[in-house]
């Protein structure tokens, strides 16, 4: 399997704390079935992880991997949040951030947990015509979005693709992301699921995410998803 979001590298945000929690989180990835992970430490007003600073701590955490034989191999990424459309702006122009993977047609984007940002139809627009792809992460976790069901299909029919939290999924952040993350697997509104993992305390449960997302929309729609999946890393 592939996890597009995980904050697995080590001291840069609210994630891994040392290398020695990263690779314990590499190792419980695998034990899931993981065999890539997406690096995609926070890009916001507080934790403003560089696109330097991400490949730098992957290289020490590959170097690592391979020193102990954890079989896992790590792509470059960033969880963007929609700060503002100023604060897009800016760090776009500077190419600040990473996007998904070494061919970049993805971008991991987050919502501020504050409220819904205005600007994102025109952020999504722009990246778009770019060439770029948004992914909108764990949108179920979202209160907004749930309490307005045309918020989010308006933007994914810009084009917009979505990621659910396989926790979510399995109950882990309460019983309304639980059914709203069903709700999108069923509507089609769940165009990937990740782990969204942050320390070795919260497990992966990307198995068991794709288990509900097959109990809900079916076999071919989850060998869809897992191909639309390997889409991002493709070369």
């Amino acid at each position: 399997m592939i996890d597009i979001h995980c904050h697995i590298l080590h001291g840069v945000d609210d994630g891994a704390k040392d290398l020695d929690e990263s690779v314990a989180m590499a190792r419980i990835a695998y034990a899931d079935g993981i065999r890539d992970i997406v690096v995609t430490p926070h890009f916001n007003g507080f934790y403003l992880t560089v696109s330097d600073i991400v490949h730098r701590k992957l290289e020490e955490l590959e170097r690592e991997l391979d020193r102990q034989g954890v079989d896992v191999r790590l792509h470059p990424g960033n969880e963007v949040q929609l700060v503002s459309a100023a604060f897009f702006d800016e760090h776009t122009r500077n190419r600040a951030y990473s996007r998904l993977g070494r061919t970049g047609t993805h971008l991991l984007i987050e919502q501020r947990w504050s409220g819904y940002d205005p600007d994102t139809p025109e952020i999504v627009q722009r990246l778009l015509d770019s060439g770029v792809t948004p992914i909108l992460a764990h949108p179920e976790r979202h209160p907004f979005f749930r309490d307005d069901p045309e918020l989010l299909p308006q933007l994914i029919e810009l084009g917009l693709w979505t990621q659910v939290s396989a926790d979510s999924l399995v109950g882990n952040f309460g019983p309304e992301a639980q059914a709203y993350g069903r709700a999108l697997i069923a509507a089609g509104h769940a165009h990937t699921l990740a782990t969204d993992a942050h320390n070795v305390n919260r497990k992966p449960n990307l198995g068991a995410g794709m288990a509900v997302f097959e109990e809900v929309a079916g076999a071919e729609a989850r060998a869809e998803l897992e191909a639309r999946m390997r889409s991002i890393l493709a070369d």
